[in-house]
């Protein structure tokens, strides 16, 4: 091909229109995504009935011997001989079984990492729970653990009781903020970054919600969402179970500034074009080290009865760790 030939595959791609080309491009990368965790998920339900069924044969086995103590034992180290599958592996699924005797019971939905989670919560109504909340909010395995390891079901028991005591009064959103909040249970220096503050409410995650107040509900950090082709990233992402509605928090390490208002009033309206019909309209929260230089009424314009704007506290180091530390920067 000398250099004045045009390539077929160059003059191909330039017939194409290019942003039907993309929106193509993207419509099928979503179709194989979603084909592909189909896939995955029905293999996985599949091994979930398999290792059921194993189960239940090796559990019918040791009926039938139920005479020799050790018949039971002796069986899994031959099976898991022969089978090439190891021991403890074996022992989950005798255990899967004894706690789901019947299959109908067994969620297609979970995963069997989800299930040798589970089957470790001996109490009923408790491992419901867990079931349920693991489907109706799609927690991974990880989520999973993170949210047994945190006592949510606990936690739900007690939020319920508020519900109940908060119900007795009509709340309205300004009973649930606060002008200032007190964080002095995490150590920040004064000249702290966002992300250290944020990092330190959510290590005091339980701390941070007591101080929110009831009905508060942590739901993730850094949430994702597109706007215009941009992505942007809220800092925390709550639900509130009395007002029934999200709240993003936007946390300022700094005096608030005009600029501030313009970035949560785009995450009103990107979440309130997404919410859920039965959900009130988003509400957003900044924290801030001051707010006075900028009033806030004015600035948040129609929105101003959806942004709450709050000052927080932090507990400095004591005295002699920030003159050791200011000691050591001088030696360097």
């Amino acid at each position: 091909m000398t250099e004045h030939q045009e390539n077929p595959r160059t003059k191909d791609n330039k017939d194409l229109d290019t942003n039907n080309y993309n929106q193509i491009l993207t419509d099928i990368r979503s179709i194989l995504q979603k084909g592909i965790s189909k896939a995955y998920k029905a293999v996985d339900n599949l091994k979930v009935q398999t290792y059921w069924q194993i189960g239940e044969r090796i559990v019918r086995e040791e009926l039938n011997h139920k005479d020799r103590a050790n018949y039971g034992k002796g069986l899994i180290k031959k099976l898991s001989s022969d089978l090439n599958i190891h021991e403890r592996t074996l022992y989950r699924i005798l255990k899967f079984y004894n706690v789901y005797p019947i299959l109908t019971t067994v969620l297609s939905e979970l995963s069997w990492s989800h299930y040798v989670v589970l089957i470790d919560i001996d109490i009923v109504k408790i491992r419901r729970f867990y079931e349920i909340k693991t489907v109706d909010e799609c927690w991974s395995v990880r989520e999973l653990k993170k949210r047994i390891a945190e006592n949510a079901y606990e936690t739900s028991l007690n939020k319920k009781e508020i519900c109940l005591q908060q119900n007795k009064k009509q709340l309205t959103k300004k009973d649930i903020f606060k002008n200032t909040y007190n964080w002095d249970f995490i150590t920040l220096e004064a000249s702290h970054t966002e992300k250290e503050l944020e990092c330190a409410l959510i290590d005091n995650i339980q701390k941070t919600l007591l101080e929110l107040g009831a009905g508060f509900v942590f739901l993730g950090r850094q949430q994702k969402i597109l706007i215009n082709d941009n992505w942007h990233k809220v800092d925390l992402l709550f639900y509130h179970i009395i007002l029934k509605c999200y709240i993003i928090v936007e946390l300022k390490a700094r005096a608030l500034i005009q600029g501030d208002i313009e970035q949560v009033t785009k995450y009103l309206t990107y979440f309130r074009e997404q919410k859920n019909t039965n959900d009130r309209d988003l509400i957003a929260l900044i924290v801030c080290k001051k707010q006075d230089t900028i009033d806030v009424y004015y600035s948040a314009g129609k929105n101003k009865d959806d942004i709450f704007v709050a000052e927080y506290k932090t507990r400095l180091p004591e005295a002699e760790i920030i003159k050791s530390h200011l000691t050591k920067n001088q030696e360097r």
